[in-house]
């Protein structure tokens, strides 16, 4: 298969025990069956050891039991005591991808690292120029469970790289330029909803000069600026840390109108690259393209108010929450599903969104 990842990604490397937030912490693991049938296998004291950390839930899954929120086979040193008695093929599929993330399409599989990896996270918010994306071959047979719409597919397929060059455009501010994207995904989803594929060329040219756009975007953002909305949403989300409640109790009723510190400019626009990257293309399953486009503008600015409500407004401050936003949003499907919903829906309507971006 073809893979497509972003530029940064193979210099990615384990930080192993020196990890800050390890990833054997918070989450249960589900094995997958093979590892689970290995690991009834494993024999002596060792495989005892292992069986005897395993525990099943309501569904009926198998995974690893959490002892004071960190895996049991979770060395002192920060080590993994599987990994380092059967070697990295030891590990079931979770462990052994993690912080990889794949999502296939048709003949071609998109490689994202996900930035609730501290490794992952620095290696995107260091990475000062904008990010690119390469491919090359992985050997595998093409696994033909999609069932795309091709002709969508492909449409989504050049618009995503008209609504990344947009938010890299570095000479307009990070505000026009998450507001353009908005106002690009409501007309884009206008000509999905009418199947009006001709019409795309002209669509993104227009996104490609930019002056009437901007005339538009500032008409669009006369209303009030509030956080509250997004904040109501994140606050009744399932959290998975005791951190993530206290961010958002500090800034209840404490984030500035407009969280987008310029000072990180560059950041905002990674994080935002790295959403669309992970999100855009999933529209081109259900064809809901602008409510994945608003959830991506709306993690970068609910990152950003978090953020700006912080004692410490420094680089790594900013990875460490990036980190925890993603691990507690990006990686709980309920979570995910609910923002989607309020899109949907329109409880949060994408106009909510513009005047933050001000």
């Amino acid at each position: 298969m073809k893979i497509l990842e972003p530029d940064y990604a193979s210099s990615f490397r384990c930080l192993a025990g020196a990890c800050p937030d390890t990833c054997c912490k918070d989450w249960e693991i589900i094995l997958d069956e093979d590892t689970l049938a290995r690991y009834q296998e494993l024999p002596g004291a060792f495989g005892d050891e292992v069986r005897a950390a395993l525990t099943q839930d309501a569904d009926g899954d198998t995974m690893f039991r959490l002892t004071d929120g960190h895996c049991p086979l979770l060395r002192e040193d920060g080590l993994c005591r599987v990994q380092l008695a059967l070697g990295e093929e030891g590990l079931c599929n979770t462990c052994r991808q993690h912080p990889r993330f794949y999502e296939e399409y048709g003949s071609t599989k998109e490689l994202t690292l996900s930035i609730s990896c501290p490794a992952a996270a620095k290696l995107l918010l260091e990475h000062d120029a904008s990010v690119t994306f390469v491919s090359h071959e992985d050997g595998a047979p093409v696994s033909g469970c999609n069932d795309l719409d091709p002709e969508r597919y492909l449409a989504l397929r050049c618009a995503r790289d008209t609504a990344i060059a947009l938010v890299q455009n570095r000479s307009l501010s990070i505000f026009d330029r998450l507001g353009l994207l908005l106002l690009f995904a409501v007309r884009l989803q206008k000509l999905l909803d009418e199947a009006a594929y001709g019409r795309l060329d002209a669509l993104l040219a227009q996104f490609s000069s930019l002056a009437r756009c901007r005339r538009a975007l500032s008409h669009a953002r006369q209303k009030e600026a509030r956080f509250l909305p997004c904040w109501l949403i994140l606050n009744n989300m399932e959290h998975l840390t005791q951190d993530f409640p206290r961010l958002l109790d500090r800034c209840a009723g404490n984030a500035p109108a407009h969280a987008l510190d310029l000072a990180f400019s560059v950041q905002w626009e990674q994080l935002t690259v790295y959403f669309l990257w992970r999100y855009f293309l999933k529209a081109s399953v259900d064809g809901k393209l602008l409510s994945q486009v608003q959830s991506c503008v709306f993690h970068v600015v609910s990152i950003a108010a978090l953020f700006s409500a912080q004692d410490s407004r420094t680089p790594q401050a900013l990875l460490s929450l990036a980190g925890l936003y993603s691990k507690e949003v990006e990686h709980s499907e309920e979570n995910l599903r609910l923002l989607l919903r309020v899109f949907d829906r329109k409880t949060l309507p994408w106009q909510t969104l513009l005047p933050l971006l001000r």
